[in-house]
């Protein structure tokens, strides 16, 4: 299933928020940017929820909203940041709150949360309060939610915003699955979720559209102009200051330290997804 989004444009007290957007999602796709960049915005009108003042959105062929117009759809189930709701029941009791609300019956309902919860790999802590679960829980829960109305597309804002390392690796490696079976939007300024999950990519900044395509053309942004240098722990600060310093690995002797540059400035290696967005966002000349 895919969604394409036509020249769409927010304004709020006169203040671009959106300009001119056109994108087509589809697979697994990221959306990456800095925080304040529109992202979150953009979002929340693909799931129906905020306005926008010009454009359209597409599912297909088939028009779900414009300016004027917005058509709900069961097909689209979004999972915002930060997910928390009735923080004093148990899982069960809110999954099947939501499952009765959307018109199962009670047996019905238990079966479906049952499937859900193995799907997103809760079926251990069914019968915790919410406001005891992690983040990381929590927001599998919130997955789960979305699942019990079977939606063919799922958007994912921040998802592994604010987790630890290992509750990271295991929301990612659930994304992954779910990207199987569901066309999935990921919002995200953490490049690492997106180079794991994502087989299209597309850049925002500042409201505009920097960049989409694969993960291999956005790498080869930064084709001849990533290097790697050995720098002694002595000369480390005037290198940090002296070069575009994308990442650095502590060696027994010294510092192996990764640059973006438009000369060559030490061993040339393989750009990975990091390097040419940062290429790209920060507009280095050879860019054009």
């Amino acid at each position: 299933m895919e969604i394409q989004v036509h020249e769409l444009t927010k304004v709020i007290k006169k203040q671009p928020i959106l300009s001119n957007i056109t994108l087509s999602f589809s697979g697994v796709y990221g959306l990456l940017g800095p925080n304040g960049a529109g992202k979150t915005t953009l979002m929340r009108i693909l799931a129906g929820l905020t306005s926008f003042n010009s454009g359209s959105v597409f599912i297909g062929d088939e028009l779900i909203s414009t300016a004027t117009y917005v058509k709900r759809t069961e097909r689209i189930g979004y999972l915002p940041q930060d997910f928390m709701i009735y923080p004093e029941l148990k899982m069960y009791d809110v999954l099947e709150h939501i499952a009765i609300l959307q018109g199962s019956g009670p047996s019905a309902a238990y079966k479906q949360i049952k499937e859900v919860v193995e799907q997103v790999n809760l079926t251990g802590h069914l019968y915790k309060k919410m406001q005891e679960l992690s983040g990381g829980m929590r927001r599998r829960v919130g997955i789960a939610q979305l699942l019990l109305r079977k939606p063919s597309i799922l958007l994912f804002d921040e998802p592994t915003a604010g987790l630890d390392i290992e509750e990271r690796v295991r929301f990612r490696n659930l994304l992954k699955q779910l990207g199987k079976r569901h066309t999935v939007i990921i919002s995200s300024h953490i490049v690492e979720d997106i180079e794991f999950l994502c087989t299209k990519v597309g850049i925002i900044r500042n409201g505009q559209m920097l960049f989409e395509g694969s993960p291999e053309a956005l790498k080869e942004k930064a084709a001849h102009c990533t290097y790697e240098l050995d720098v002694p722990l002595a000369e480390l600060d005037d290198v940090i200051a002296a070069k575009e310093v994308v990442q650095m690995n502590e060696e027994p002797s010294h510092i192996v330290v990764r640059v973006l540059a438009d000369e060559p400035a030490g061993r040339p290696v393989t750009p990975r997804l990091m390097d040419g967005y940062l290429a790209l966002k920060r507009g280095f000349p050879w860019l054009g």
